[in-house]
């Protein structure tokens, strides 16, 4: 029954994932910039095995692992636990118990899979040519970055449902955040000297992880935190996907006075298509997730270009116009809608 059950929600889940993926790529997309992107990622990784990496190259493949752990951080264990779930709490805490279990297995496969094709495959050149370790490492390294992770979104998911919010859970998972990139440092560099040394820091990492599971199970005082956060966590990655496809939010309706742009006067122009620009980028700009996605594309785009070689700055930049036209696209359609707007086209049409 839970079985059945949860493989209900993951099929519920990976369906909303996919029509999210479908709902910004078609075949022209498909076409023009993915199936180019993983061709030249090929033709680049085979350079990797014919040609010397260069040190610039080691510390870009350095920084990409660093951004996969920021990325991968504030994920936590999956339980699959819904509103509905409360009617069980008392009946049957068994079968709340397995369903657990079964979230803890699915977060525990997909984190495996995952630094497969970041460890092994992604970083193989890197270890092997630059830094020069052997097979077993390279085995021992995916298995402790895997335990680590693990261990990593159970500490995370406990942090965050028995810590609540506010400046302490901020705190905290900073601290944390620096106590565990040091930790996964130093093993990671004691692995390497010495092999042996992977059996103390992997024997470490599966104590905390029998500790946290065992605080998992303890789900009672915890349960709709624990719903609260299995919402968010479930709408992460599509949200994410959703936003960078862009599907922008509606335009604010506040009759709040902005911070941005409080009294600016007009730059571009009396003319009504001037007017009509200059309201919608004031307009885009205040809205706070709007101005922070552009931030963030910009930043990331800037960064990359600059440190990437030239072919791989040109996909970047293509995918950073793409995604912030594709926003601006979505949000002027939703800013059409507003009375301004259209209050404005009409005059001017009745004019004309």
């Amino acid at each position: 029954m839970i079985k059945k059950q949860f493989y209900k929600r993951l099929r519920h889940e990976l369906g909303r994932k996919w029509k999210s993926i479908r709902s910004v790529t078609d075949w022209t997309v498909a076409l023009y910039i993915i199936i180019p992107a993983f061709i030249f990622m090929g033709i680049y990784y085979r350079s990797l095995w014919i040609n010397e990496l260069s040190m610039e190259e080691i510390i870009y493949f350095g920084l990409g692992l660093l951004a996969f752990y920021l990325v991968t951080y504030t994920r936590g264990v999956r339980s699959f636990f819904e509103q509905a779930d409360s009617l069980f709490l008392i009946s049957y805490p068994a079968h709340m118990q397995k369903l657990i279990q079964y979230g803890m297995t699915y977060t525990f496969i997909r984190i495996a899979i995952t630094n497969v094709v970041v460890v092994v495959v992604a970083m193989l050149p890197v270890l092997m040519k630059s830094i020069g370790v052997t097979k077993i490492q390279v085995v021992l390294f995916w298995l402790f970055f895997t335990l680590f992770r693990c261990m990593l979104s159970l500490l995370t998911r406990y942090i965050h449902v028995r810590v609540g919010k506010g400046w302490l859970l901020w705190i905290i998972k900073n601290v944390i955040f620096s106590i565990s990139l040091s930790f996964l440092g130093m093993s990671l560099f004691l692995i390497y000297k010495n092999p042996f040394y992977s059996i103390l820091c992997i024997s470490l990492v599966v104590f905390l992880i029998i500790a946290l599971i065992k605080e998992k199970l303890n789900y009672r005082n915890s349960f709709f935190k624990e719903v609260e956060k299995e919402k968010e966590e479930s709408m992460r990655w599509m949200s994410g996907i959703m936003q960078v496809g862009g599907h922008a939010a509606k335009p604010s309706s506040s009759n709040k006075k902005p911070w941005m742009f409080p009294r600016s006067k007009k730059f571009l122009g009396k003319k009504t298509d001037d007017r009509i620009v200059e309201s919608f980028l004031k307009e885009f700009f205040r809205t706070s997730s709007a101005r922070i996605f552009y931030i963030q594309i910009v930043c990331i785009s800037a960064i990359s270009i600059v440190m990437s070689p030239r072919w791989i700055a040109a996909i970047i930049l293509a995918f950073a116009l793409f995604a912030i036209s594709r926003y601006a696209r979505d949000y002027w359609a939703e800013f059409a809608k507003k009375c301004f707007f259209i209050y404005i086209v009409m005059k001017a049409n009745y004019y004309c």
